[in-house]
C-alpha cells in the first residue's frame, strides 16, 4: 500500500511523505504507482521550477519527502497551497477509482 501523510504547521501543509507501493502489478507494470508518483514529483518540481521554493526532499525508491520552507511570502504560500490542493485531490481520484491501494492522512 502507499502511504501519503500530510503534515501541517500553521493550517499550511509544511511537509508531504510517500512511502511503499500499491503493489496492483508487477514493478514497472504498476498503474496507481505511476501515477501517485507522477503527482507526487509534479508538485515537487513545481515548487522548484515555478515558484522558485528551495524545498528539502529525499527521493528514494518506494519513498519521497518534501518539506516546504516555514518563512515564505504570503502570495507564495498561496501558490503552494494550490499546488498541494492539486495533488491531493488527484490522490483522492487514485484512491476512490482503486481502493485499497493508496492512503492519505493528515498530521
Amino acid at each position: 500500500m502507499i502511504h501519503v501523510r500530510v503534515k501541517r504547521a500553521g493550517g499550511m501543509i509544511s511537509r508531504v511523505t510517500v512511502s511503499g507501493h500499491a503493489g496492483s502489478a508487477p514493478k514497472g507494470e504498476d498503474l496507481i504507482c505511476s501515477a501517485v508518483s507522477a503527482l507526487v514529483q509534479t508538485f515537487y518540481f513545481s515548487l522548484q521550477r515555478l515558484l522558485q521554493l528551495d524545498v528539502n526532499a529525499d527521493v528514494r525508491d518506494g519513498y519521497l519527502a518534501v518539506s516546504i520552507p516555514a518563512e515564505i511570502q504570503a502570495e507564495t504560500e498561496a501558490k503552494v497551497a494550490l499546488l498541494a490542493n492539486s495533488m491531493l485531490v488527484g490522490l483522492e481520484e487514485i484512491d476512490r477509482s482503486y481502493p485499497g491501494f493508496l492512503k492519505v492522512s493528515e498530521e
